[in-house]
């Protein structure tokens, strides 16, 4: 009889466990702020690239050429840089990073980074002689910038930019798609620093890649091909007819990444009955050593750009031209 309810208790307790693991890794999001507009009344035009730096959010514009600093409410505080021909002037910009205190700045048709204080002052610039990462997350420390380029040496990924000496060093395999214009595109990688770990997200294999930043030797490659969102974007993606019959096409199976602290965040799109309907956020953490899946954060909207916080996720949507902000629950 004992037994018996022991088994009882078992089953129960693990039936429990189960809920509480499903409810942990699928959570839905609902919106609290929404910045339409900003403070002269224009419109946000096209945000790639999204930032969090000592309490405050940061956001690059392309049509704009500016970068957006924003309060954790969504108020505008400053705007920096602008459109221009001057040497603090920007040409075309996509992607930042803010490192103590300073925003370096990508600028993709002067192959060139500035450097502004977070209160928008320019302070410089730097000139490595490869092309400036146009589309994707690139990182960076005192001495290394690192950003994907698939164009310099055949078969590398990535680079790694010698701030002191300015010499370029290449690594990281790619993928060969068949064609020489979907290997270029389908190789782009977003670029994180951990540490001294690079993490690193292929957008249209999914895996997700670990680097030691110093050596730039791969250390672990993670498969997340069966990761339920991945899985079916991914098999959308490589069967997609269109995609494959034409040179010039070329497929991506997620739209951002991010970091923060030790949990990485990978967003990819969901379509419902084949059409696009939201976006996925994907958590997975990085203390154990690997890249574990934990859990799953459903948006309202379909998501472009994210950023996430201790307490938010910050997300463009470019259906309304607008920055939303997503409360996180308490886990």
């Amino acid at each position: 009889m004992k037994s018996k309810f022991y088994l009882l208790w078992v089953w129960i307790f693990l039936s429990v466990s189960c809920a509480n693991l499903e409810k942990r890794e699928v959570v839905d999001l609902m919106s609290d702020k929404v910045m339409n507009r900003l403070s002269d009344s224009s419109f946000f035009s096209s945000i790639p690239c999204i930032g969090e730096y000592d309490g405050d959010i940061y956001m690059s514009d392309r049509k704009r050429c500016q970068i957006f600093r924003l309060d954790s409410n969504l108020n505008l505080l400053k705007t920096i840089g602008m459109q221009g021909h001057g040497p603090q002037d920007f040409g075309y910009i996509e992607h930042f990073v803010i490192l103590k205190d300073t925003i370096f700045v990508g600028d993709v048709t002067k192959m060139r980074i500035l450097r502004f204080t977070t209160d928008g002052q320019f302070c410089g610039s730097e000139n490595p002689d490869g092309k400036i990462p146009l589309n994707y997350r690139f990182a960076m420390n005192a001495d290394n910038v690192f950003y994907s380029y698939v164009e310099g040496v055949a078969g590398k990924a990535l680079i790694d930019y010698d701030r002191k000496s300015g010499q370029l060093n290449w690594f990281g395999r790619t993928a060969d798609f068949g064609h020489p214009n979907k290997t270029k595109r389908q190789n782009e990688r977003g670029v994180h620093l951990w540490g001294d770990r690079l993490v690193v997200v292929p957008m249209s294999i999914p895996v997700i890649e670990i680097y030691h930043a110093g050596s730039r030797e791969l250390e672990q490659s993670v498969d997340i091909s069966s990761v339920p969102v991945v899985q079916a974007m991914y098999r959308k993606m490589a069967n997609d007819r269109t995609i494959a019959s034409s040179p010039d096409s070329f497929y991506l199976i997620f739209l951002d990444s991010y970091l923060h602290q030790d949990a990485l965040y990978i967003l990819a799109s969901v379509y419902v009955n084949d059409k696009l309907d939201h976006s996925a956020l994907l958590e997975f953490d990085l203390s154990h050593g690997g890249a574990e899946w934990v859990r799953q954060y459903d948006f309202p909207d379909w998501v472009l750009k994210i950023c996430v916080t201790d307490d938010y996720i910050y997300g463009f949507v470019p259906k309304s031209s607008s920055i939303k902000r997503y409360p996180l629950p308490k886990h």
